[in-house]
């Protein structure tokens, strides 16, 4: 463990043929589930058993949980972090983190459950919200065309 690890789980969705800004309706489903997904993950990294230890050395690694939403154009990302940092030796060190010696990672299984279990709902939602956007989008006013007049002559020597 000399060298540290930290966490980076990230889910994108690919909306390349959306030509458009994240805003309104589809960002707002991205903010509601990135602080669901958040919830989720810092539920699901409880119930450690810490015999002995001072408890001021204790829920670092939960408290590193965090997310950010990285909005591009046709490219919108969800990601989760975590960047604790040891007590001891200041180096990250998540990845580590098991329930038990030899177990699978801790932010495998919170990976695994978020793709489970968010990812779908999140997409179906955000292919709502894009529906919606495209049917009550602002109201605009349609200008008529006038034709104009022209007139053409053409001179052959």
């Amino acid at each position: 463990m000399s060298d540290g690890v930290k966490v980076e789980i990230t889910s994108s969705i690919n909306l390349e043929n959306i030509q458009a800004r994240l805003d309104g309706e589809v960002l707002r489903v991205f903010e509601e589930q990135g602080r669901e997904m958040q919830k989720a993950i810092q539920s699901g990294w409880r119930g450690w058993k810490y015999k002995g230890r001072d408890m001021k050395t204790i829920g670092n690694s939960l408290k590193g949980w965090g997310h950010e939403i990285q909005a591009t154009e046709g490219k919108r990302e969800l990601i989760f972090f975590n960047k604790a940092k040891g007590w001891r030796s200041d180096k990250p060190y998540s990845a580590y983190v098991a329930r038990r010696k030899g177990a699978t990672p801790e932010w495998l299984v919170m990976r695994d459950m978020l793709t489970r279990d968010y990812l779908p709902k999140m997409i179906k939602a955000v292919i709502e919200a894009l529906a919606k956007g495209m049917t009550h989008g602002p109201t605009k006013r349609v200008r008529e065309n006038k034709q104009t007049t022209t007139a053409k002559m053409n001179i052959q020597f």
